[in-house]
């Protein structure tokens, strides 16, 4: 996949935003979870975790970022994000140092899908950055659970818009 792939699909996500959440225009979640999978950061297809329960992924998988704490749960039904939300380091010495925070995209029991664009688009960018400009390995910097956390915002989306 190309290098810029990943922050030329933030890009247009981006754009579209609005059209996407007034249900103008509908997410493309077979390019999403295409991008995402060519990370090669998940195990599996990002789209294979949806129906899994979350001590399955507890189990196998996580890198213990996201709060799974209904652990028989479809990771689906998760309202538990990581936000990839900085990048820092040394390019030229492959040393790449990302941070995360946590986001919910459920308020009192309700759907906020910008919430979930927002992890999509802004993760999207941070993660295309590191990809277009370092050598290092995304497996050895990239949190698995923010990984997921960008296929869970975008089946969420499909699913409430």
């Amino acid at each position: 996949m190309d290098k810029l792939a990943t922050m030329k699909l933030a890009d247009e996500l981006a754009n579209a935003q609005e059209k996407i959440l007034n249900g103008e225009e509908k997410l493309d979640t077979d390019r999403v979870y295409k991008t995402i999978d060519a990370l090669g950061v998940l195990n599996y297809p990002v789209a294979s975790y949806f129906d899994r329960t979350e001590d399955e992924y507890y189990e196998s998988e996580s890198d213990h970022l996201l709060t799974l704490t209904n652990l028989t749960q479809k990771l689906g039904d998760l309202q538990d994000r990581i936000l990839t939300n900085h990048v820092d380091g040394f390019v030229d010495k492959d040393v790449i140092n990302l941070t995360y925070n946590h986001e919910n995209a459920y308020v009192e029991g309700n759907y906020v899908p910008r919430t979930d664009l927002h992890v999509l688009v802004y993760g999207l960018k941070v993660i295309g950055a590191v990809d277009a400009i370092a050598d290092a390995d995304l497996k050895s910097v990239l949190s698995k659970d923010a990984v997921l956390s960008l296929g869970l915002a975008a089946h969420a989306l499909a699913e409430n818009l």
